[in-house]
């Protein structure tokens, strides 16, 4: 029973780091519309619209690359480029 249960979750933490570009786009997408409902309502569209631009903004596939990878660094250029272009 621990065997098949350990394997489960390996399985499991295998599929969440296999994700494709544009299942990681859609979690980022839906992590926007959390993050937003953290805020007070006049605050919301303003964090929503700043989230979704670095969304808009990333290269998902180097995204699924760079995790696949294991390349933190990379990850952090993308997300920094992604941030930098909605900052303009």
């Amino acid at each position: 029973m621990k065997k098949m249960l350990t394997i489960s979750l390996l399985m499991l933490s295998a599929s969440v780091f296999s994700m494709d570009a544009n299942q990681l786009k859609e979690n980022d997408l839906q992590a926007c519309e959390r993050q937003a409902l953290t805020l007070p309502e006049n605050q919301q569209s303003e964090k929503k619209e700043a989230c979704e631009c670095k969304v808009k903004n990333k290269d998902y596939e180097a995204v699924a690359k760079a995790r696949e990878a294991g390349d933190m660094d990379k990850l952090r250029k993308l997300n920094d480029k992604a941030a930098e272009k909605c900052a303009a």
